[in-house]
Formats: C-alpha cells, structure tokens, sequence
C-alpha cells in the first residue's frame, strides 16, 4: 500500500498540477504536499490553474464574506495618497502643487464639491487651482468644515457650495459668486440672492410656526 508521502511524489506534476489540486487528489492539504515536496528535494514550480466552476466561485464568495479587506485599517503613505489624487484628477496639476495641502482629507472634500454635482463647475486648471487655494484657507469654510466633523459629519451641517446670486437670477461660477454654507442653510436659502436671504435671516421668527 502506497503512503500518502509516495501519492502526493507520484500525483505532483511541475507546471501542470498545482499543490492544491495534489492536495485534493491525494485527500490532504497544500501544506503537506508542499512539505513533503521540499523534504524531497523536489522542484515546486507553479501549476496550471484551471478555470472555475460555478460552485468554486460560490464557495469563495461565502468563504469570503464578512471577511475584512487586507487594506482595512491600514493607511498608505502621504506621498502615495498625493500621487493617486493627481492620477484621478481631470486637472493638469502637480504631485508638488497638491502636496503644498497638508490636511488631504480636506482637500479631498473640496475636489468632490466639483465633481459631484453633475460637470455643473466646468473649470480649467488654473480655475480649480483658485477654487482650492481660495476655500482650503478661507475661515468661513473652514468654520463650517470643523463644525462638521465635530458633529460626526452631521448631514445638515455638511458644507455645501452655494451661489451668491443665485444661476436662476443670472449668476455665475465666478469665484466671487461662490461661497460654503451648510447643507440645511443652503437648502433653505434656495434661489434668493444674499441680500434677500439676509433679510429673511433677520426675519426669521416671522416665517417659523
């Protein structure tokens, strides 16, 4: 009667078999085959991998679920964080230029302000270079931004774009039109120019319940 070590020598094709597939032949696993191999002297060399059946892809896709990605709480490099926002960017900018701000969680914020709202900010790169310099160090944003995240990201005070004289009343993407309130503000404000916003403000007891 043939030992298991003899199977697994007699079952191992180098190129051809994979230590897995041994391992099934053999009923054992990998990591035998594997030991068994090297106490032999013998080449392990990568085997051919056939393609999966449906109830291969199955069992992987239960074995795999809940399980966390190999990424979860780890963090990659600053420098590498830079070099991937400027890859994903339509902007022509630098690794250099974006590395001059520090807080990336912030920029990252303020570049899906332009991206999310439908190609509704259509800026060049010296236009989106403005946008980023002016609001990543205006204190009013950044007043809002703060309160934000203190409030665990609160959906109602989350910083939205507005614009200051509303497109409906003729206004523009121009950086002078454009200013951050929170989202229920924002909401609220609709399409009122400033001025008659601020008169509403001051006001307000009167159109409250």
């Amino acid at each position: 009667m043939k030992s298991i070590e003899d199977k697994i020598i007699e079952a191992y094709e180098p190129y051809v078999t994979t230590l897995r597939e041994v391992g099934r032949i053999v009923g054992t696993d990998h990591h035998r085959v594997k030991r068994v191999l090297q106490s032999e002297g013998i080449e392990i060399a990568k085997g051919k991998i056939g393609p999966f059946t449906d109830e291969h892809r199955l069992a992987i896709s239960k074995a795999c679920k809940g399980r966390p990605t190999w990424s979860k709480g780890k963090k990659m490099p600053k420098g590498s964080l830079y070099k991937n926002m400027a890859s994903h960017l339509r902007f022509d900018v630098t690794v250099e230029w974006l590395s001059n701000f520090c807080d990336i969680e912030k920029l990252k914020f303020l570049n899906r302000v332009l991206t999310n709202r439908g190609g509704g900010f259509d800026f060049d790169t010296n236009e989106y270079e403005l946008f980023i310099e002016k609001f990543y160090n205006d204190d009013h944003f950044n007043d809002l931004y703060s309160g934000w995240i203190v409030a665990e990201k609160n959906q109602w005070l989350r910083p939205t774009i507005d614009h200051i004289t509303p497109k409906a009343k003729g206004g523009g993407n121009n950086l002078e039109n454009l200013q951050f309130l929170t989202w229920f503000e924002n909401r609220a404000k609709c399409d009122m120019t400033q001025d008659e916003w601020n008169k509403v403000k001051l006001n307000m007891k009167d159109y409250l319940i």
